[in-house]
Order: structure tokens, then C-alpha cells, then sequence
């Protein structure tokens, strides 16, 4: 019994000793940290939640009801910021001029004061609050696919024109609620559903929330799979077009673009395709566009919609996937400028007609006559001599995206330069590489190892790398309006470039193929189209 009581005493002496260092450690803590002599708030340790419930009660007043809600909190002030723009759609919108009602209030329901700083941002003093309720309502007359709308046909919702974010707050986890009109009755999303609660959704941050439209309606959707990844179509007044035909088709597009670079990144992905309105915008497992769905009775029509589709999806890999450096993460309160939209937008345009090439949709003389148009359109345009590629790239958060007497299209401009590159690096490899590899380089290197973008000079490092040869020649005619040597690159797959004086002083321009070919120039040729 002796033994075990001096095994007590032990224990307990141990134990006090313990304490006495911790007491000591902590107060040693308190001396250096002031932060630490003030006793925190009960929830300061909480991680930060932000949830946003949107309604829409009233269809016909193109008016959206937000409510989000911040817990958490350990701050005297809480800065509210709206969106200035939507990446992919490169200019200043202000969203932030379509808020009104604007009220927050605290714990217990408590006012809370605030006060509106500059253009997209409200400043909440949160009164000791640990979290606060934010309403606004959110006036939705967009046209273009970047913009919201609500109608009495859809509600259409742009992320980054509806919700809002904290300062400093873009890498947390949020939740979206969606309250639809009793008049629509599905929604779809690339957001992930979350679980056991209808209608709500989950992003694991604001930048995951910003990249997924929402599009609440009754709409028709077409699901189907391949290799095992399900895709739906979300169609709005779908019309007459023989469904399996299209599901076809787009399995088809799918295959193509996705074998460029041979990975997948999505668990899955939804085509969002309204009625009337402007344009399409890319996502990272989704797309919105303003299309009408034509049958394929009209080749021609059935080309442009599918290039338009292709255009779309291909964007998962260049420019979301495989990015400039500036264009994520983005400052969403002002222009982030990049000298390579020549590229990530110019480039898919060129990848849009190899999809559909190598998909069976065009032929070869097809995609040369559209490559002949692009030039023709280039070089009869009288800003060919006064902006670069790249300029035209820097300068589009100004200047007229598709190009004006006095800009440059870094769509079509840029889809030239994209073909030559990819000739000049075919040529130079004797037909063993492409801008295939280039692709494949820049999404394993920068996207998923190093996970960022990549600068001017790392493109062209991997371009080179690729080539194996220097390209200063090429990359003189993206930095400046030099005359492009056509007939040298398009020479490397047997072709030429016919140019003849219209009367009217506008020249017409033809890519045609050579009288003779040698074997080099039919094997890049026939592994080219």
C-alpha cells in the first residue's frame, strides 16, 4: 500500500509540475503577443462560413432577392466587395450599379451600421457581432452572357454580377441556395449539389462559385456519358432537332478536344443554351451560350454552330486549364491585363476547326477556306499595320473585342499566328511534334505542377522546347505588324498563299496547294487535315 501511495504522491508532483510550466509558457505567450492580453470572442476560432440564398419572387421586375450570410466574424469591419467584371469577358462592367436595398444586420437581428466606400465595396461595422445577414436585392436586365437576366422565361445568374465577397476571404468554402419562381422548375449548374438539401449547391471557394453559372427555368436537358463522364445539355425552348443526332455530335466534339491534351478535368460537365441574348462564355466544367440548335440538314449552319460549341469547350483546357499568368487567381475589381489573349482566345479559334476536322465534320479544303478567310479578313483590315497580337491582347478592355478600323482581332489574327506556329513546329520535328505537345507541355507543367499560369517568356521557352529550335521569327510577328511571311510557313505543308487586287482595292486571298509536293510536305500535310 506504501508503494502505491508514494506512486500517487509521483503522479500528482508530475502533474504539478506540468502546470506550473504551462502557467509560465503562457504567460511568457502574453508578454510577447499583445494580441493574446485581450480575451478573444467564443467563435474567434471558428473557421469563417459564408452561405447566399437567392430568390426570385417576381419574374416580371427583372429584380433578384440575395441574402448571405457571414459567421465567424472576429473583425470591427467587414468589407462587402461586388465583382467589377466576369473573366472570360474581358471589360469593366460595374456590377456592383445593379444593387440596391442594400441592409445588414447582426446577431440577434441587430441593425448594423454601414457605409458604401467606393464603387464596389460596403464597409459593415459589425458591432462586436460574430456573424451578420447581409439582403440586397440585385436588379437582373442583362443581354450578354456575362450579365444576369430575369424574365419570365428564365432566370439566368452570372456569379460574379450576384455575389459578392469578403475582403481577403476569396479561398473559403461557400454554399448557394437557390428559392426558384414557382413558374421554373429546374436548375442547372456545374456547381457540385449539396448533400441532402434541395436546391443548394457547394463550392469549395469563391473563385470555384465565379466559374459556374446558374440557369433556373424549364429547360429541356439531354444527359448522356462518355468514357464514363456524364454531361448534360440544358436546352431552353429546344425546338424541333433530332436529339440522338445531336448527342451524337457533341460525343464526337467531346472526343476530339479532349484527346489534345489527353485528360480530363471535371467529374462532369453541362452545356447551358438559351434562347435569345449575345454570346457564349467558357467554364471550367460548364458553358453558357445564346444559341439556337439547328438541324443538320444545312451543313454549313450545323459547322458554324458546332465550331461555336467547340470554341466553348475547348476553352476548359486553353485559358481556364492552360492560362497567362494574369488570368488566375483574378483581382475581380479591376482589368487584368495579359499579352497573350492572341492565344488563348486566338488559339482556340484555331483548335475549334482542328476539333471539328478531326471529329469527321469538315474536311480539309473546308478548313482551309476558313483559314483563307481569316487571313483575307487580317490583312484587309486597316489596323493590320498599327496593332500587334499582342497589343490588341493588352489593350482589349477598351478596344471592340472582335477588332475595328483602328484595332486588331486577337481572335482572328491570333488563330493565324496558332497555325503557323503549329506548322513551323511540325515542319522543324519533320512531322513528330505539334502544337499538340505544346498543350500537353503547358498543362502538366504549369497547371497541374506548378499549379499557375505561365508567363510570355515560359510560352515561348515551351514552344522552342517543343520545336527544338529557336522561333524568334515567329514571335517578331506577334510583338509586331510585320508583314507575315505566308507563304514561307504554309510552303511546309505544300501550300501557297493566292492573293489578287479586287477592284474595289480590297484583296481577296486563297491558301491553295502547291503544283508538287515532295514526301516531307504530303506527310505534315496529311498528319496536319
Amino acid at each position: 500500500m506504501a508503494g502505491k501511495r508514494q506512486e500517487k504522491r509521483l503522479v500528482r508532483l508530475r502533474l504539478a509540475i506540468l502546470s506550473l510550466i504551462l502557467i509560465v509558457l503562457v504567460a511568457s505567450c502574453q508578454l510577447i503577443s499583445p494580441q493574446l492580453q485581450s480575451p478573444a470572442r467564443p467563435e474567434a476560432s471558428l473557421l469563417p462560413t459564408f452561405s447566399f440564398t437567392v430568390s426570385m419572387e417576381d419574374p416580371a421586375s427583372s429584380r433578384l432577392q440575395v441574402v448571405f450570410k457571414y459567421s465567424g466574424i472576429n473583425a470591427d469591419v467587414v468589407e462587402l466587395k461586388m465583382p467589377a467584371w466576369s473573366p472570360g469577358y474581358y471589360r469593366i462592367l460595374n456590377f456592383a450599379k445593379n444593387v440596391t436595398n442594400f441592409k445588414a444586420i447582426g446577431d440577434g437581428g441587430k441593425p448594423l451600421f454601414w457605409e458604401k466606400t467606393d464603387d464596389n465595396t460596403w464597409r459593415i461595422k459589425s458591432g462586436g457581432a460574430t456573424s451578420i445577414e447581409v439582403s440586397y436585392e440585385l436588379i437582373a436586365r442583362g443581354q450578354g452572357v456575362a450579365e444576369s437576366q430575369l424574365t419570365e422565361k428564365r432566370a439566368y445568374i452570372s456569379p460574379t454580377s450576384v455575389f459578392m465577397f469578403v475582403a481577403g476571404k476569396l479561398d473559403y468554402p461557400v454554399k448557394v441556395t437557390i428559392k426558384p419562381h414557382p413558374g421554373f422548375s429546374r436548375i442547372s449548374t456545374g456547381l457540385e449539389p449539396a448533400i441532402g438539401e434541395e436546391n443548394s449547391f457547394f463550392a469549395e471557394s469563391f473563385d470555384v462559385l465565379y466559374d459556374c453559372p446558374i440557369y433556373v427555368g424549364n429547360q429541356e436537358v439531354l444527359k448522356f456519358e462518355v468514357n464514363g463522364i456524364p454531361y448534360e445539355v440544358a436546352i431552353e425552348d429546344a425546338g424541333d432537332f433530332d436529339r440522338d443526332e445531336v448527342i451524337s455530335a457533341l460525343k464526337r466534339l467531346i472526343m476530339a478536344a479532349t484527346s489534345v491534351v489527353g485528360e480530363i478535368p471535371f467529374r462532369r460537365y453541362v452545356f447551358i443554351m438559351m434562347g435569345p441574348g449575345v454570346g457564349g462564355l467558357e467554364h471550367r466544367n460548364s458553358m453558357a451560350v445564346f444559341t439556337r440548335i439547328p438541324t443538320s440538314n444545312n451543313r454549313q449552319e450545323f459547322q458554324r454552330w458546332l465550331s461555336f460549341i467547340a470554341h466553348e469547350f475547348f476553352h476548359l483546357y486553353n485559358v481556364k486549364a492552360i492560362r497567362p499568368v494574369a488570368l488566375g487567381p483574378f483581382d475581380y475589381e479591376r482589368e487584368n491585363r495579359t499579352n497573350m489573349l492572341w492565344f488563348s482566345e486566338g488559339g482556340t479559334v484555331y483548335y475549334e476547326y482542328l476539333i471539328l476536322k478531326r471529329a469527321g465534320f469538315m474536311s480539309r479544303d473546308e478548313v482551309l477556306g476558313v483559314f483563307s478567310r481569316l487571313i483575307e479578313k487580317v490583312e484587309n483590315s486597316p489596323a493590320r499595320k498599327l496593332e500587334s497580337a499582342a497589343q490588341a491582347s493588352y489593350n482589349t478592355w477598351e478596344e471592340p473585342f472582335f477588332g475595328s478600323d483602328k484595332t486588331i482581332s486577337y481572335y482572328d489574327l491570333g488563330a493565324i499566328l496558332t497555325m503557323l506556329l503549329d506548322l513551323k513546329i511540325r515542319h522543324e520535328t519533320d512531322g513528330r511534334r505539334c502544337l499538340d505537345d505544346v498543350m500537353r507541355v503547358l498543362y502538366q507543367r504549369f497547371y497541374k505542377e506548378q499549379r499557375r499560369g505561365f508567363t510570355d517568356e515560359e510560352f515561348r521557352k515551351v514552344c522552342e522546347e517543343v520545336a527544338g529550335t529557336d522561333l524568334s521569327e515567329f514571335f517578331q510577328y506577334v510583338y509586331t505588324t510585320d508583314p507575315i511571311d505566308y507563304n514561307k510557313y504554309l510552303g511546309y505543308a505544300g501550300l501557297k498563299l493566292e492573293v489578287k487586287e479586287g477592284e474595289s482595292g480590297r484583296r481577296s486571298y486563297t491558301i491553295k496547294m502547291q503544283e508538287e509536293l515532295d514526301g516531307q510536305q504530303l506527310r505534315l500535310l496529311t498528319g496536319w487535315l
